[in-house]
């Protein structure tokens, strides 16, 4: 699960940034995502009157083992994401301390 403030004024180019990740790099996408591990991803922006995030949900045996794939990864697709993903978001998942699951701090059952 990564979640992650859209920079400001950077909404609508992140939504044409993840059309472009399904209708324009489409078979890359797939086959990058695979190569990964990755068996399932969900994209979701969420907006509120003072910020947009994105959130994204991927579902995968080893989290931090596709953070690292997708930082290593020379394919085409994966360096584009990677520039994409600093300009809309603002982070550069190479320089990323952080791992792609959350902390869980409560659980009601």
């Amino acid at each position: 699960l990564l979640v992650s403030p859209i920079l400001p004024g950077q909404t609508e180019a992140c939504r044409r940034f993840v059309q472009k990740i399904n209708d324009g790099w489409g078979d890359a996408y797939t086959a990058s995502r695979a190569g990964m591990g990755i068996h399932e991803e969900r994209i979701w922006i969420h907006e509120t009157a003072t910020v947009a995030t994105v959130i994204v949900l991927i579902e995968t045996g080893s989290p931090d083992a596709v953070l690292e794939a997708l930082v290593s990864s020379q394919r085409p697709f994966d360096c584009w994401f990677r520039k994409q993903v600093v300009t809309l978001l603002g982070l550069d998942l190479a320089q990323a301390s952080y791992k792609l699951m959350p902390e869980l701090v409560s659980v009601l059952r």
